[in-house]
This record gives C-alpha cells, structure tokens and sequence, in this order.
C-alpha cells in the first residue's frame, strides 16, 4: 500500500499488506497472468486454503507501478457491515488526499446501508486518480447483508474503482454476468499450482534439494499445492530416507494432517466429509461409481457442488463420461484416516470398488482394488482373465502385487499362473525364479496354455541369450485367441529371424508386432518390438535407425517407469554404441553404466560381455588405451564359448583389434582376428581388419587390396572405413586427387548417421587432409567442418590461444576473397611479409594450415 507523503496516520493490521514468507519464490509468468488479469474491472483470485493466493496480492501491490492500492483483510466479524465498510474506508483514505469526500464518510449504522452505499459511490467518482481495492479472505463473508452491499458496490461500480477479491470459492456475486459483460478477470487453483521448476525453487530457499524423480513425486502428490510444497521442506530437509518420506508422505505426515484437518474439513458439512472419505478408496469416481459406494442418491450433485465452490475436487472427462478426482494430498490424508480408523469399512469399500472395475472391464483397477480387500478369488479370477495383457503392458508390479496376494505355493499348483508367474519374474530379471515357475507350469499342457507355454519358455531362452525353443517358421501354430498373444508369438519370430540371419523377415514380423501391439495399447510389447528392430538395424549398419528406436524404446520405459528389464538394456546399450561413434566416450560410458544396472544380475553372458566392450572402447578413446585392452580381452576371455550373432561378435572384435594395433600388439591383433573369423567366417569386417594390419606393417598396396573388398560389399559403416584406408593409402603414393576423392566418399557415408569415431582412429595424415580439405566437400562441407571440431575438442587441439586482433580480422576478410597476398599488401599498405606474418598467427589461432581451411573455419565461427 502506498502512503500519502507527510500522512501521519498509523496503519492498523486490517489494512497493512501481510509481510513476504522468507522462502517466497516470485513466479514471473503467475505475476504476468495476473497482470492481465487485473486489467478488468473486478478480478477474482479464488483457489483453496494453501495455493498462495494472499502472497501473491501482496506482492504484486507492493512491487506493481500503477494505480495506488487499499488491501483490507478480512475475517468474520467482517459479516457485521459497519465493521466491513470501516475497514475498507481505513484502506481507501490511506490511497487519498485528506481533503477527499471519503474522509468525511463514515460506516453505516444498522440499518442504513442503502445510504451508505450511494454515499461511498458518489464520494468514489471524485477520485483524483485510479485506486485498486484488494478484498483478502473475501470467504470469510457470509452475511447476505454485506454481501447485498458488496454487490451494489459492483453494480455501480466507478470508473476510477477497480476490485480485486481473493478468496477460498467463489463468492455469491454476479460473477456469470460480470464475465458475460467482459468486467471480470479470474485465476484458479489451476493457474496458482506448481510447476516442477518453481518447486524446485521454492524447496532451494528452504535449504532442501530432490532428484528429478524426488521432485516429480512431491510435486505429483501436491497436485503444485503451495502449502504442501512448504509442509514438505522441513521434514525433507530432516528426513535420512527422502524417498520412504514422500512415498507415506500426507498419510501419516502430521503436519499435513493438521493443515487438512483445520483449515479445510473443519469449514465443511460432516456429512460431505464422509462422503469425500468413503469415496477417497479410489483415486477417481464417476458419479455413479461414487452412488454405489455411498449409498447417497445425490452423489452426482454432491460432486458437481463441490467441483463448482471448490478446487479440491475437479473434474475430469474420459470418453465422454464425467469423473471426479479429490485433491491428491486431501485424498491421501482421507483415505490413510479411513484404513487407520474403520479398517473394515475400507475393506468393503474396496470389494465393492473391484466389483464395479471387474464389470466394466478395467482389470487394473478391480485387481488394485481386489488385492486391496485381500480378496483372493477375485484376484484369481482377474488374472485368468487379464494377466496376460496387462503383463504385455508394462503392469508387471500390479501383476506380481496379485500374485503375492495368492500365495507361491497356491500359484506354482496352478499352470496357468505359474507361466503368468515366470513372466512376470522374467521382466523383473529375475531368471532363476523365472525357471523354477516354468518348471511348476508342467510340459503336458493343452491347447491355449500349451500355446502360452511356448511362448514363455521362449521368451525365457531369449533372456538368456539363447536359441528359441521352436523355429520362427512354426510360430504361426501358436497364436491364441487371447489379446497380444498374436503380437507376443510374432515378436518370437522376429528375434528368431534376426538369429538366423533373415533380417528381411525379421523386419516383417517386426512391423506386425508394432502395429498389433500400438492397436491393442500394448505399450511394453511396443518398447520390445522397438528394441528387437534397433538390434536388427545395427547389424545392418543402419546406426541411425538403430538410434532412433532404441531412443523411442528407452522413452517409453522411462515413461511408464519400467526400469529393469533384459531387453531395455539392450537399448540402451545400442545407444550407447551410436555415441561411441559420435565420439562421446563420456556419454558411451554413462550409457554402458545405464544398461548395466538395468540388467541387474541377469545371467546372460553376451549382454555382459557386449557391456564392457562398450566400455572399453570409451577407454580407448578416452587415451586409456592399456586399460582399454586389457578390459576387452579379458571381456572375450570371459565370453569364452557363449553364443553371439555374428554381427556383434566382430562389431566386438573390431573395437579390440583396432585397440591392439594401436599399442603394437600385433600377436594379440592375430588372436582377435582368428577369434572374430571363428564367429563370423564371411563377414566383411575381416578383410578391413587385414587391411588395418597390412597398413600399419607398411605394406600399403596389400592394404590397398584388402580395402578394395572392403568398400565394394560391406555395409555402410564398414565402407566407410574402407574408404579413410584407401585414403591413407593414396596419401602415401603421393595419389593427393585420389586421397581427396576417398575422403570424400568417406565423409558422405558418415554424414547420416553422424559417424565420427572413424575419422579418430584413421591415419593422421587422413586427419590432416580432412582440416585442409574443409571448403572442398560441397553438400557434406558443414559436417566435414563439424567432424573437425571434434577430433580437435578430442584431441585437445582447438584453435591456438587468445582472440584474433583488429588487424587479423582485416587480414582474415581478405583470406575469403580471390585476391593474392601480394594484392592483399598493396591494399592495406603493408609489406607481403608482414602479411605472412599475419597469416601464419590467423592460422594457429583457428587450428588450420591453409587459406581455404581459414575461410571455413571463418564461416564456421561466424568471423566473416
């Protein structure tokens, strides 16, 4: 509030704008909603108790330019209008001179408000200037009298008045009117929540710091509800557990309890408590769902009432049906009271709630509700019916919540459950469990659960790293009738394919598996069919679908909170390959480290060796090339005779190898080469490897041979190599034409898949022909210059120390031009050696050795 100069009047605590929290975190985009809001003539800020609603006004009249501003707070003994009208005539006077006609007003007696009223309006006309009247705690009014005079103050509303009114619903005003007119401005509890970044910011100044995930479940359990936020911070910043915190957080968490108890239930019916509580088993209800489990004939209304006067109660629509959802903290705090209180109620509320789910066909809540009540038969039922997809879905803790339920011993009698119980233990890596409940399921099943069979023990082989039970072409034979098991039996085939080698039919089964599994909402057999194709492409040197699926398949765990699983580590192994051979050994080990804890101790020995392959080449380019090798020998020592697709066994190899050449080991670069001809007998990585060896003996036209078979019928990032060898090889016959031309192919072959690492390990003369060759390769010349920049980044070799001069940004604008040095000379009045010299510092500074690099590296670095 602003006081008028040489005013000697004292401000009472009514009408004193509350002081700023000491953790108050001022949300600019909140401040500019309002802003905009405030523009209308009345302004209602209306969300529960808690969501900042008072901060917020304060802080926008003490820090926004404008018109002068009055801030009354109000409280029930407002209901009484001479005590409502004198303090907002104390809030007005201090925005006025003393000579205004509001000085002489004073509240109305009993009885006298009609004249009061015409008074205020009259004396407000004469305003000197614009005053906004803030209206705190406006909830706090009930009386219909003042209220009828707050209304009359709207309705005749002068133009230098405007009314901002904060309060916990929406008041008995003409708000649809007011709307209707374009004189109301609003915000909500919606617009007052926050965000993940404003509560990171909010906990920061109370000296707590969370993970992403940390702050993402408080955040979610808040609904961005500022005073849960601010409950939160104390015991978070105590707490030696942060996650078992948050995980009982508002149940058990007294603080909260108090908050709830007093400032929101106390103020309502206890009849609408109840009801709220009995509803609370469930994290959402429709208004019929919310009749049933009442008993109340007017739930709807019930519901459609308090979503109308209160944010803590919204609604949401699906499908055209309208459900009503309780505020996350109000509705854990309600349903933790009802299981502490009246266990036995909460039972049969959740039986009734399983009941109602299992009717309309939604497996996932009867189950979470069938397994709340302890209702064994029922969740039998439900997983005979449904374990099935929902295991293709992703929802394998649900499933195993319900298998615990049952029993071990009660689901290893029971063949269907046993094959359901491997599944779900196979997800969760837990392959020794996996096969004690295969074996429980028994091998002389019958029609849908032979089919079933099949399938799991498949997938089991798959896990481990081992041939199919059966062979892609008799998957056909078992589809079953069930949802996914089609998708499920194709995805088999796939994998089975791509083992034998027929990626083209692998791709095939593959594309069925993703349009089945996206129709039937199949999310997890999605991230799997992902993860197979990635496979499929990498061998096929198609690094950049590769990336591109394994980045979807890894998106889509994270999204769904799937963290371990066999086949997600293959993902995310597979990306880390696409960065070793961005040349980002950093993100390569970070990723390797990912896929190794999300294998957990899943007993597949490729999976592991493929793990610390990835690592060791992110050694090697890292420079730790001893301990590069060592780790990967002892990697293919420990493999010892366990299976490997060809493809990844001399992908494998060709990562050692080159790492033995490098430190002269050519005994143990013999030992890698016969190991890899062992595994993959025809593959074209051998002849590159060959040529490599012959390259480094000195024997550049043997090279040159090998190389030649390399470059006619490898994949493409094997060509690729292929062609930085026949570079090499032309640099040191003095065939420079030739060289440009090889490192032009390469570099063309590398660009769509941003292959970088090769460049790295080639020759450093082709390195040296690459920085002067920048210019030169037409389409491909910003990723030429791209490629540049980071062998230099890697090598620690950027561009020399220190900024161009003046003088070297003239030379330098010169250098793009087609003019000689000696015209250069004559043109800035200077000796050409004086221009060599200028030369010669330009090119040390941008890391180049000749005036065509210097005028890309110009570009480049915006110089020109």
């Amino acid at each position: 509030m602003r006081h008028k100069p040489g005013s000697t009047r004292v401000t009472p605590a009514k009408t004193a704008v509350p002081r700023m929290p000491a953790s108050f975190v001022r949300r600019e985009p909140l401040r500019a909603l309002l802003g905009k809001a405030v523009e209308a003539p009345v302004t209602l800020v209306a969300a529960p108790a808690g969501y900042g609603k008072t901060v917020l006004l304060a802080d926008w009249v003490e820090t926004a330019g404008g018109e002068e501003k009055a801030w009354v707070s109000l409280d029930g003994a407002d209901n009484e209008p001479r005590r409502f009208w004198g303090g907002t005539l104390e809030a007005l006077r201090e925005c006025v001179p003393t000579d205004s006609p509001l000085a002489k007003l004073e509240p109305p007696e009993a009885g006298d408000q009609a004249g009061f009223l015409a008074e205020i309006v009259d004396a407000l006309d004469f305003l000197p200037h614009p005053v906004c009247l803030v209206l705190d705690d406006l909830h706090e009014v009930t009386a219909r009298e003042t209220m009828h005079g707050l209304e009359t103050l709207i309705r005749h509303q002068p133009a230098m008045l405007r009314l901002v009114l904060s309060s916990r619903a929406d008041p008995p005003l003409p708000l649809a009117r007011l709307r209707m007119e374009g004189r109301l401005g609003m915000l909500r509890a919606h617009d007052l929540r926050f965000s993940e970044e404003d509560a990171e910011r909010l906990l920061r100044a109370t000296g707590v710091t969370l993970t992403g995930d940390q702050l993402h479940l408080l955040v979610e359990r808040t609904g961005g509800w500022a005073a849960g936020l601010r409950l939160a911070a104390r015991p978070l910043r105590e707490a030696g557990d942060r996650d078992a915190f948050l995980a009982d957080f508002a149940g058990d968490d007294h603080a909260v309890a108090d908050y709830l108890v007093g400032e929101v239930l106390a103020r309502w019916p206890e009849d609408t408590v109840d009801f709220l509580q009995v509803i609370s088993v469930c994290d959402e209800a429709d208004p019929l769902l919310a009749e049933v489990l009442s008993g109340r004939e007017d739930a709807g209304a019930v519901l459609d009432a308090l979503e109308r006067e209160s944010a803590l109660v919204m609604a949401v629509g699906r499908d055209g049906v309208v459900a009503y959802r309780t505020h996350p903290l109000l509705r854990t705090y309600l349903r933790g009271d009802l299981h502490r209180r009246r266990p036995e109620l909460a039972a049969d509320l959740h039986r009734v709630a399983a009941a109602w789910f299992a009717s309309g066909a939604q497996p996932h809540k009867a189950l979470d509700h069938a397994a709340e009540a302890d209702e064994r038969g029922t969740v039998v039922d439900l997983l005979h019916r449904h374990a099935v997809p929902l295991l293709l879905n992703g929802d394998h803790l649900l499933v195993r919540r319900a298998l615990s339920i049952i029993g071990a011993p009660a689901a290893a009698e029971d063949p269907w459950l046993a094959l359901i119980s491997a599944v779900a233990h196979l997800e969760a890596g837990e392959l020794t469990a996996a096969h004690a409940s295969l074996t429980d399921a028994g091998a002389g099943s019958r029609g849908e659960l032979m089919s079933l069979r099949r399938l799991v023990a498949t997938t089991y082989a798959l896990a481990r790293g081992e041939a199919p039970e059966i062979e892609a072409t008799q998957w056909r034979e078992v589809f079953g009738d069930g949802p996914g098991l089609e998708a499920w039996a194709r995805l088999g085939a796939g994998w089975a394919f791509i083992r034998t080698g027929e990626r083209d039919h692998a791709r095939r089964e593959l594309d069925a598996v993703d349009r089945l599994a996206r129709e039937q909402g199949l999310g997890y057999l999605v991230m799997h069919g992902l993860t197979a194709r990635a496979v499929a492409s990498g061998m096929d040197g198609d690094y950049g679908t590769m990336e591109r699926a394994c980045a979807e398949s890894v998106a889509i765990a994270d999204r769904h909170d799937w963290r371990r699983c066999p086949w997600l580590a293959m993902s995310r192994l597979m990306l880390g390959f696409a960065r070793l051979m961005r040349l980002d050994p950093a993100g390569a080990l970070e990723d390797a480290a990912r896929a190794a804890e999300t294998a957990g101790d899943a007993p597949d020995p490729a999976l592991r060796y493929l793990v610390r392959v990835l690592r060791g080449a992110a050694w090697f380019d890292a420079g730790r090339h001893s301990d590069a090798l060592q780790l990967l020998r002892g990697a293919r020592w420990d493999l010892a005779d366990t299976a490997l697709l060809p493809e990844l066994a001399v992908t494998a190899a060709l990562a050692e190898y080159r790492c033995a050449l490098r430190l002269g080991h050519h005994t143990a670069a013999r030992e890698v080469f016969l190991w890899a001809k062992r595994r993959a007998p025809r593959a074209p990585e051998l002849p590159l490897m060959i040529a490599w060896d012959r390259f480094a003996r000195g024997d550049i036209d043997a090279a040159d041979r090998a190389a030649d078979t390399v470059v006619d019928t490898a994949s493409s990032p094997v060509r690729l190599e292929g062609w930085l060898v026949k570079c090499a090889v032309a640099i040191r016959s003095g065939r420079r034409t030739f060289a440009r031309t090889a490192l032009g192919n390469a570099v063309r072959l590398a660009e769509p898949d941003v292959l970088i690492r090769p460049f790295r390990q080639a020759d450093e003369q082709v390195r040296q022909l690459l920085a002067e060759q920048i210019g030169g390769f037409g389409g491909a010349d910003a990723f030429a210059a791209r490629i540049r920049r980071a062998l230099s980044d890697m090598d620690g070799r950027g561009p020399g120390d220190g900024p161009l001069t003046e003088r070297e940004h003239v030379v330098l604008s010169r250098l793009t031009s087609q003019a000689s040095l000696d015209e250069v000379a004559v043109d800035l009045a200077v000796s050409v050696n004086t221009i060599k010299t200028h030369v010669r510092a330009i090119y040390a500074k941008l890391g180049v050795n000749n005036r065509r690099a210097a005028a890309a590296a110009a570009r480049e670095h915006g110089l020109t």
